[in-house]
């Protein structure tokens, strides 16, 4: 299977709607589809038409998640009892022509993994609303510790 960030994942891309921009495809305004639908869509014409992907955007926090992404998945499948996962490339939807994914991992035999490595900011607040948005079990009678499910 092809190795994600290549030329041969990149042409295999070309024309496609893929998961990473999917929300694209999604987005609405009040009054209707938003500008970035139209924007994909045109993207998307260009590609078939030419067959040339346009470089895409990338930033220092895009590049050190990628750098970090294979420690995360080790560190994943150790955390998960020496889960197995299978690195893919791109892997297209088995019934609607021309929509594909690249996950981070397939999982064992049913699931897959999308690693995100955030700058520690966004890591910190990812962490302060799931705390907030989860509820803490009542104390344990037996003692004074508070323990999570």
């Amino acid at each position: 299977m092809m190795e994600q960030r290549t030329p041969e994942w990149f042409a295999a891309r070309c024309g496609k709607v893929t998961a990473s921009r999917l929300a694209d495809v999604m987005a609405r305004t009040k009054s209707g589809y938003a500008a970035s639908r139209q924007n994909y869509m045109a993207e998307l014409i260009c590609q078939r038409l030419t067959g040339k992907l346009e470089e895409g955007f990338s930033n220092a926090a895009m590049i050190r998640g990628t750098e970090l992404e294979p420690v995360a998945r080790e560190m994943y499948a150790l955390n998960e009892f020496d889960a197995e996962i299978t690195e893919v490339g791109l892997i297209d939807h088995p019934t609607i022509p021309g929509f594909a994914a690249s996950p981070d991992g397939l999982v064992n035999d049913d699931g897959l993994i999308e690693i995100k490595c955030p700058n520690t900011w966004t890591h910190l607040e990812t962490l302060k609303n799931w705390r907030a948005k989860t509820p803490v079990p009542a104390a344990d009678a037996r003692s004074d510790d508070v323990h999570r499910a």
